[in-house]
């Protein structure tokens, strides 16, 4: 066997190098991610985890099968062998999630390898970086397909870097490979990755990419793209669009409107304040729900009745909400534009995820209502998926919550949580790209518009790094238009979230030292001339 890798890591010296030179990284964020676990023994549970582990808890649990619609296909379905093993799944999950995090690392290294002349000197400070990032690290905890649509993306950027990368077009067409097989796990892992596309279309012909490619990698390409047609649903994708161009709506046309004169004075405050809509997101008026809440559910939300009853009705509510967002969109469209901006800013920042979440009670706090829940439909006899992700009997009563707290957190307080806390509070603290508008309390809301936001000093090093990709147009320059549109499509859409701009990161990472790379090679050249 040693023999065989030996000759492997010959023919191909690129791969050993990056290996052999992402050995820090990969013991460093070992010994993180060891940390976490030790007083975080259970991958997280959050508020989309049942809809991913339902597939699995239905087909070992009831011997059936149910695909949610909205979380298609691979990672519920790579669910099924991990729940399928001995123990409680959430324990496993952590475990293999945080492999499939280090694993990312050796792609990293290889672009950084491929695409940079000082690659020695960068090689480890990035994938250091990488493998340190607090949001990283977080979801590769957490039952979310975030894990498998990060690491396919890292695995996909590497495998163009390799493919356009190479002269020989039978090599090439053989490369070609490493570059679709994780691109269509990252489009078959979350529907948000179809806003990748437009940018590899436009990268495939900016490269010519007829030359090289034959038959059967078209075909690739076409089934592939008629697949992820069939990702995501399309009752979440008209509510995200219409919270997304709510503020656009047009009250005063006679398109349905009988449902808008029940909603205007719900909507009044948005209309008259685009700037700071982004901050609406998360937060309302006081006593008002958001809009992305109340279009939500409205049912719940204490919605007018015309409103409250689409619930009964998903085919009527998803034909509203698309009309409404439609016609407001083609109404003002460069309005729509600038809400997206907005999300896309407020975003950008990895301190917006807060490092709260690796406190030893945080887990226990947001869970302790759905675990209560969960307890009384056992009690009650009925089906709860809660007791085969943590390992339970799922027809005995659960044990109480004080002794369900003991094994989310066996170690409150420990040396190694508070050296997590520590380190992503230090790392946030000299992340942010953008300087975001602050308010004291009580001042003018106008004062948290988004116009007041300014790049800080990393964020302008961040923009020159990408306009500096074009000098390596097909390897770095071609991603940069690729990742810029796939952002452009998700803030058109979403809310304001540093975990979907995560994605941006892990192509803008060795980008970073591209302007050090271009000036230190020239003057290293300089030198020896």
């Amino acid at each position: 066997m040693s023999a065989r890798l030996r000759i492997f890591f010959q023919k191909h010296p690129l791969l050993q190098q990056a290996l052999v030179w992402s050995v820090p990284a990969l013991l460093i964020g070992a010994v993180l991610r060891l940390m976490l676990m030790s007083y975080s023994p259970y991958a997280y549970w959050g508020s989309d985890s049942k809809s991913y582990f339902s597939f699995a808890n239905t087909l070992l649990g009831e011997g059936y099968i149910s695909l949610d619609e909205k979380r298609r296909y691979l990672y519920p379905i790579c669910m099924v062998p991990v729940t399928a093993l001995p123990g409680a799944p959430l324990k496993w999950l952590a475990w293999l999630q945080h492999l499939v995090g280090l694993c990312s690392l050796l792609p990293l290294a290889y672009v950084v390898r491929k695409t940079m002349h000082l690659w020695k000197w960068w090689i480890i400070p990035v994938t250091i970086l990488y493998t340190a990032i607090p949001l990283f690290l977080w979801y590769e905890h957490e039952l979310l397909g975030e894990v498998l649509f990060f690491s396919a993306l890292m695995w996909t950027f590497a495998g163009w870097v390799a493919w356009v990368s190479e002269k020989d077009t039978a090599r090439s067409r053989r490369l070609f490979w490493w570059f679709f097989t994780p691109l269509a796990v990252f489009l078959l892992t979350k529907p948000s990755g179809r806003f990748l596309v437009p940018g590899i279309v436009c990268g495939l012909i900016a490269i010519r990419a007829w030359r090289v490619l034959d038959r059967r990698h078209w075909i690739a390409l076409a089934v592939l793209a008629v697949i992820t047609l069939t990702v995501g649903s399309k009752k979440q994708g008209a509510w995200l669009l219409y919270v997304a161009s709510f503020p656009l709506t047009q009250f005063d046309s006679p398109k349905h409107a009988d449902y808008k004169a029940e909603l205007r004075s719900y909507a009044e405050p948005y209309l008259h304040d685009l700037d700071t809509y982004y901050l609406h997101d998360k937060r309302a008026p006081k006593g008002q729900s958001t809009p992305f809440e109340l279009l939500g559910s409205p049912s719940e939300e204490n919605a007018p009745p015309l409103w409250a009853a689409l619930d009964k009705d998903l085919v009527k509510k998803r034909s509203l909400y698309m009309d409404l967002a439609i016609e407001g969109i083609k109404a003002r469209p460069l309005d729509f534009a600038y809400l997206g901006a907005q999300r896309l800013i407020a975003s950008a920042n990895l301190s917006e995820f807060g490092e709260n979440r690796f406190s030893s009670d945080y887990y226990p706090k947001k869970i302790e209502a759905l675990y209560e829940d969960a307890s009384k439909l056992v009690t009650a006899g009925k089906r709860t998926s809660l007791p085969m992700a943590f390992g339970l009997p799922k027809n005995w009563p659960l044990p109480s919550f004080t002794d369900f707290r003991q094994r989310l957190a066996p170690s409150p307080g420990c040396w190694a949580e508070r050296t997590i806390i520590t380190w992503a509070s230090a790392f946030h603290a000299v992340s942010d790209v953008v300087s975001m508008p602050r308010a004291t309390k009580g001042a003018d809301p106008s004062e948290r518009s988004i116009t007041h936001a300014r790049p800080t000093l990393l964020g302008c090093w961040l923009l020159v790094s990408l306009a500096l990709t074009f000098t390596r147009w097909r390897t770095l320059g071609v991603w940069t238009i690729v990742t810029l549109g796939y952002l452009a499509g998700v803030f058109f859409v979403s809310l304001v979230s540093a975990r979907y701009l995560a994605p941006a990161w892990i192509i803008f990472l060795p980008m970073l030292v591209l302007p050090l790379d271009i000036a230190l090679s020239a003057l290293l050249r300089r030198r020896k001339a």
